[in-house]
């Protein structure tokens, strides 16, 4: 219960809390910089404290930690004070405050005349009402930049009448008195405000730990939130959009800390975290020229499990070039992990337990050559799922058999194919309406290893077909070349072995393959 004490409520009136920010007792860290409120908005929130109606919380924390903030508030100059600690800064509710700040303070010095002009509003107090300034001409107005300093409200009285002075008065009083809930942390470590700050979601859009240790590194060279939205964008150009900011600052952690929880990152210095997200953005695309290049896997959404690119990460910050050998231990842990199902269950005890094999590569440690942990028995004869962990297990596999194109016998272009990940880019080899036809049930067509490789525009032309009709359209020249990427048995050539034989042979020949590259890297051998 002691802890309690240290989440502190209060109610400040409003213009105590603004003079606050005057003097500045409460800061803005760098993060919350951006201005977002739209007109209405602004209007709809003085409407509400007017009225007396709630606007939610403002959530402050006080602190000796000392986060790079805002000098100003709404591009309004603040008069320079001692940098005195501990300070409050605000963590949620500043686009409210900045508000409030900006439409009682919008006649001073600013560095943003426009948002200094859209906080430019008037009191009509012959229709009760607040407008922007310039949908008030004509109209008898008092701007709310006059409202809370007396000297400036004694001067406009005068040319309003008694009535309108009336509502003048009770309009200042209501914003002079309005509390305003105030909840502040006290005497919290880092990573329980960051925890804390996690969780707030009253804007409607959850907070990422990122912006507060955006705060904590920030300077005129770094910023750490455009750092990762970089990052980001040059994978999104790379066609690895899915991976998110959650998934890099986990890797981030793994880097820094040795954990897949990036609150642990906020104790860190931030020259240590400065110098790890130099050492991530080179191990991330090295990773993704490992992914395309080595395993053809041209979209992260086909990893059975997105957590298993953190492990690859954390190879290339240890070994930005590694040697041939080291090359096939990556190689040989990532078949085994995909194609053994490992992270199942128990993912990040078991990324971490890979992760240190990882480390022992970079030793000249061998600790994937030892027996590859078995292969589910019926992992290519599992519905075809086009989400499932099998079904990418399965298509990475796949991927490694470099398919042809049945029609033409071209190698398919996989980065065209797989980089809209649908249902459309697959072939079910034997048909579904062809084996419905023949009394199977969808249930029976739809299983993995029913499923290659093809464009939308060969699936199309196949369409429906008995496989002993289409299998003759392929070009001579090249039908061997074809079946063996496609990874169909010889006796299943001719489109006539019966689909529960096919589908059984293609398996084996999948469970093959695979445990060549769980032992080897390659898919013979």
């Amino acid at each position: 219960m002691a802890s309690l004490k240290k989440i502190t409520p209060s109610s400040p009136r409003l213009a105590s809390l603004l003079s606050d920010v005057e003097r500045g007792n409460i800061k803005i860290p760098v993060f919350q910089r951006q201005y977002i409120w739209t007109d209405e908005q602004i209007v709809s929130l003085l409407d509400s404290i007017y009225r007396g109606y709630p606007v939610g919380s403002l959530l402050m924390w006080t602190t000796h930690e000392e986060l790079k903030h805002e000098r100003d508030v709404g591009g309004f100059k603040l008069p320079e004070t001692p940098e005195d600690y501990p300070v409050n800064y605000i963590l949620d509710g500043q686009q409210r405050l900045t508000t409030l700040y900006g439409v009682f303070y919008s006649c001073d010095n600013t560095a943003d005349p426009n948002l200094a002009d859209r906080f430019n509003i008037c009191y009509i107090p012959d229709e009760d009402s607040f407008v922007h300034h310039l949908a008030a001409d004509g109209k008898d107005k008092i701007h709310l930049n006059s409202m809370l300093d007396t000297t400036k409200l004694l001067r406009e009285l005068p040319r309003f009448n008694d009535r309108q002075k009336e509502r003048i008065a009770r309009v200042t009083e209501a914003f002079k008195d309005y509390e305003f809930p105030v909840v502040t942390i006290k005497e919290r470590s880092n990573k329980e405000v960051c925890s804390i700050f996690q969780r707030i979601n009253s804007s409607g859009t959850a907070l990422s730990n990122l912006e507060l240790l955006a705060a904590w590194t920030w300077s005129d060279k770094f910023d750490l939130r455009r750092e990762i939205e970089s990052l980001l964008d040059r994978l999104g150009d790379k066609g690895y959009e899915q991976i998110d900011q959650s998934l890099v600052m986990r890797m981030l952690a793994v880097l820094t800390v040795g954990t897949l929880d990036s609150d642990d990152l906020v104790d860190i210095d931030s020259d240590v975290l400065i110098e790890n997200v130099a050492t991530l953005k080179s191990a991330i695309l090295s990773t993704v020229d490992f992914l395309e290049g080595q395993l053809k896997i041209k979209n992260v959404i086909f990893l059975p499990f997105p957590i298993m690119i953190i492990p690859i990460v954390f190879f290339y910050a240890e070994m930005p070039k590694p040697n041939a050998v080291q090359l096939d231990q990556l190689k040989k842990w990532f078949w085994q992990c995909a194609l053994s199902l490992r992270y199942k269950a128990g993912t990040n005890r078991l990324a971490l337990e890979d992760i240190e094999k990882l480390k022992g590569v970079s030793r000249g440690e061998s600790p994937f050559d030892s027996p590859p942990p078995s292969i589910p028995d019926d992992l290519f004869s599992r519905s075809w799922r086009i989400n499932s962990t099998a079904a990418k297990a399965a298509l990475c596999l796949m991927a490694q058999m470099r398919p042809l194109s049945f029609l033409s016998g071209s190698e398919i272009d996989l980065g065209t194919v797989l980089s809209s990940y649908n249902a459309r880019q697959f072939h079910h080899i034997y048909p579904k309406a062809f084996l419905i036809s023949k009394g199977k049930t969808f249930h029976d067509a739809n299983i993995i290893a029913n499923i290659c490789f093809l464009s939308a525009s060969e699936n199309n032309s196949i369409s429906d077909k008995d496989p002993k009709d289409y299998f003759r359209d392929m070009p001579d020249a090249h039908k061997d070349a074809i079946f063996d990427s496609a990874v169909i048995p010889e006796d299943g050539r001719q489109g006539t072995l019966p689909f529960a034989d096919f589908v059984a042979k293609r398996a084996d020949l999948l469970k093959d393959i695979a445990n060549n590259l769980m032992r080897t890297g390659k898919t013979s051998g």
